[in-house]
C-alpha cells in the first residue's frame, strides 16, 4: 500500500524517500543550531538571510523572487530582520526610490556561524552512517537520517498513519 504518494515513474522511490527524510532531518539540525545559538529567528528568516548572503545586494522584489513569496512577505521579513539588525536597506545615489537589501556583520557572522555548525554536525553523522559502510546512496542517506535520530520515511508516514487513526 502507498502511503505517501504515487510511485515514481523513474523507480527511484527509495531514492526519494531517502532525501525526504534526509530533508526533515536537516531542518532539525538547523532549527537546533539556531536554539544553540539563543537567537530568535525563524527558518524563513535564516533562508531569507542565506540568499542575502549568496546574492546581495537584492532588491526586495528580487528576494522575494529567490524565496518564491509575494513581495509583500519578504518586505515584512526583511523588517523583522532589519528590527534586528542582521539586514540594511541601502538607496543608491541613482535611484532612491529602490531599496537594496544587504546583511550587517551580524547577519553575516549569524548565517556563518548557523552554516558552520550544520555542516559540523552532518560531517558527524556522516562519518557515524559511514560506520555501517551503507553500499548505495539511498543507503547512505538513510542511515545519516537513522544516525541524525529521525525515522526513515516509511516509518515516518507509518507512525503519522497511526497518529491520524488514533487521535487519542
Amino acid at each position: 500500500m502507498e502511503l505517501h504518494g504515487e510511485p515514481s515513474p523513474l523507480g527511484d522511490d527509495d531514492l526519494v524517500d531517502g532525501l525526504s527524510a534526509l530533508s526533515r532531518a536537516v531542518v532539525a539540525i538547523t532549527a537546533r543550531t539556531l536554539m544553540s545559538l539563543d537567537v530568535e529567528i525563524t527558518l524563513p528568516q535564516l533562508r531569507t538571510l542565506v540568499i542575502l548572503a549568496d546574492r546581495a545586494p537584492l532588491r526586495t522584489v528580487d528576494l522575494a523572487a529567490a524565496l518564491r513569496v509575494h513581495p509583500s512577505t519578504a518586505t515584512r521579513t526583511c523588517d523583522r530582520l532589519v528590527r534586528r539588525g542582521l539586514v540594511a536597506r541601502h538607496h543608491r545615489p541613482t535611484d532612491r526610490r529602490v531599496a537594496w537589501l544587504m546583511l550587517t556583520e551580524a547577519g553575516r557572522a549569524l548565517v556563518g556561524d548557523v552554516m558552520r555548525r550544520r555542516t559540523e554536525e552532518l560531517r558527524r553523522l556522516l562519518r557515524t552512517a559511514d560506520s555501517d559502510r551503507p553500499h548505495s546512496p539511498t543507503e547512505l542517506i538513510n542511515a545519516v537520517v537513522v544516525a541524525a535520530g529521525e525515522p526513515t520515511e516509511r516509518e515516518w508516514w507509518q507512525r503519522w498513519e497511526q497518529c491520524t487513526a488514533n487521535p487519542t
